[in-house]
């Protein structure tokens, strides 16, 4: 175990999507527990400020959310994070998101960053679920992350805002970081999995296969299905996927075949 924390150590994963609703947080929690089934420490930052909603995934009621971080401030400088941290049965370590929407600006970029910093210094692998698009505290965490997860699907539109935020991402130097993660890349399509690498001009694919009976029921019930449904080719995606991550292979899965990024971006826009 010793040897393992000296390779893996502090490594950062940021899950982010250019459209809503297509399995990020769904995405973000599952991984994290297959990473934590590798006997690694895991946390688990659910950075969708406003709407996010790992906690219902995991079925938590979290005593302490980013909210009580954030108004606390001083005392989080002063000391460590773990008091804030709300226990999951899987092992993995959660700071959900504030309870409420408006609650999300009192979570500056200096507030998120320390406590990043933070989360990841005790971490085998941070896992941290993010907004939905290009944001500015997203960007800060795509570019403190080791990898980035793009999620999409085959809808169109999906494909479409995908392709803009690699297009972009590739402008900020983040691009040789992103995988892209194809989610039910075998729901009826019009549009193949394997044309996605060539319609994207992005090699690094990992495929999730579609079970939506699985997914549906892992949500409703608040219940991870790589915790519930090990033996699914759902779960058995996930298992994959982190072990790729562990062997720092070049990920695949499912079918064959420096200027601040943030001051860089929103500063054109002044």
């Amino acid at each position: 175990m010793a040897e393992a924390e000296q390779i893996y150590n502090r490594k950062m994963i940021a899950v982010c999507s250019a459209k809503g609703g297509i399995g990020r947080t769904l995405i973000s929690v599952n991984l994290a527990i297959a990473l934590n089934k590798k006997n690694l420490n895991v946390n688990l930052l659910d950075a969708d400020f406003q709407f996010g909603d790992v906690s219902l995934v995991m079925d938590l009621q979290p005593s302490y959310t980013m909210k009580d971080v954030c108004e606390e401030f001083d005392r989080v400088e002063q000391g460590s994070i773990d008091h804030y941290i709300t226990p999951h049965s899987s092992g993995v370590g959660v700071l959900p998101s504030p309870e409420r929407p408006e609650y999300a600006e009192l979570v500056t970029n200096e507030i998120l960053l320390k406590v990043s910093d933070l989360l990841r210094k005790q971490s085998d692998y941070l896992v941290v679920d993010t907004g939905i698009g290009i944001q500015e505290q997203s960007l800060d965490m795509m570019e403190q992350a080791d990898q980035i997860l793009l999620v999409t699907n085959l809808e169109m539109t999906a494909l479409k805002s995908t392709r803009l935020m690699l297009e972009t991402l590739g402008k900020l130097g983040l691009r040789d970081k992103v995988i892209l993660v194809v989610n039910r890349y075998d729901m009826d399509s019009l549009i193949k999995a394997e044309d996605i690498p060539n319609m994207l001009e992005q090699e690094n694919v990992i495929y999730i296969p579609n079970d939506f009976k699985i997914a549906s029921q892992s949500l409703n019930l608040g219940i991870p299905f790589v915790t519930s449904k090990t033996k699914s080719d759902l779960s058995k995606a996930f298992f994959k996927i982190a072990e790729n991550l562990l062997s720092n292979h070049k990920v695949s899965s499912g079918i064959d075949k420096k200027k601040s990024v943030v001051s860089k971006l929103f500063s054109s826009k002044k």
